[in-house]
């Protein structure tokens, strides 16, 4: 019980030491370990509110292909071999071949590459295997970043849905319908089949699109959203940070709507990710007709 107290962060008012005795006992009795670890997740505290996350969450998420430089760079700060390995089981799934261990390791100790650059090539081993990889840091770009050519595995880098205004500001665009072609899905967009019927995009329970886990600059975005289905029909809309650890925004779409949502990136709001998911709904009601999905920035 201490073990999973201790797993789930609850505290001793959250979980008394009276309740961890009863719960010990169910077990004991009979009871089911799993129906006691979800009575355990059941008095996890309330998140954080959205407007109060601290900075550090960026930087405490978990490491994985889509990586914020500083959760690589400070592993094992006096041991680059135990950096590569951390490095490459985390972005690539494997651990590093002899050549490539040998190669940035030697880079490594005679100071011709920083971790940070070395991480980078690590991105790009993944990237050739066919995995999707991006790296961003929470730093500022130096002079040298600028003068690097374009880095297709940055996540800086925008798609190419991505349309600038006289004013400079930006638009993303996910998904627009274009008369008498059909629908238009911005790249790097994890999508449903696009089964078109007479009423429109016929869909499935579960998530319709995801991506494109793309850092955008920070300051006021407005999602706008011009969807047309049944009324009874309902799906969620969520626009996170970080991997899912930083909701930016969430609201659930019941029938027809036309509207913009404000979402506001901070700094430390890395890898920004659209997800849509239809709730269950008849066969009849089995549609969507996306006419507009957008991040256009207002400031």
């Amino acid at each position: 019980m201490d073990a999973w107290a201790k797993a789930l962060d609850l505290t001793e008012s959250e979980l008394s030491q009276d309740d961890r005795h009863s719960l010990a006992n169910a077990i004991r009795e009979g009871t089911n370990r799993l129906r006691v670890v979800d009575a355990l997740k059941a008095r996890r505290p309330v998140p954080v509110a959205l407007g109060s996350r601290s900075v550090l969450h960026a930087i405490q998420r978990e490491p994985d292909q889509f990586a914020i430089l500083e959760n690589f760079t400070r592993f094992a700060p006096d041991d680059d071999a135990a950096f590569l390995r951390y490095s490459f089981s985390r972005i690539c799934g494997r651990e590093p071949n002899s050549a490539e261990r040998l190669g940035l390791e030697f880079d490594l100790r005679r100071g011709v590459a920083t971790r940070a650059k070395v991480v980078k090539k690590i991105i790009a081993i993944a990237r050739r295997n066919g995995q999707t990889a991006f790296w961003d840091t929470l730093l500022p770009r130096d002079e040298d970043d600028l003068r690097e050519s374009i880095d297709p595995s940055s996540a800086r880098i925008m798609p190419a849905g991505l349309l600038i205004n006289t004013e400079g500001l930006a638009t993303a665009i996910f998904v627009r319908e274009v008369e008498n072609v059909g629908w238009m899905i911005g790249p790097d967009l994890l999508c449903q089949p696009l089964r078109v019927t007479d009423k429109g995009w016929n869909v499935q329970p579960g998530w319709l699109l995801t991506g494109p886990k793309r850092s955008f600059a920070e300051g006021t975005w407005l999602l706008d959203l011009d969807l047309v289905q049944p009324a009874n029909a309902r799906l969620d809309v969520e626009i996170v940070a970080n991997s899912g650890l930083d909701f930016l925004q969430h609201l659930t779409i019941a029938g027809p709507f036309s509207g913009a949502l404000c979402v506001n990136i901070r700094p430390e709001h890395r890898f920004i990710e659209l997800r849509i998911r239809i709730h269950e709904r008849s066969a009849e009601d089995s549609w969507l007709r996306p006419r507009n999905i957008s991040l256009r920035q207002a400031s």
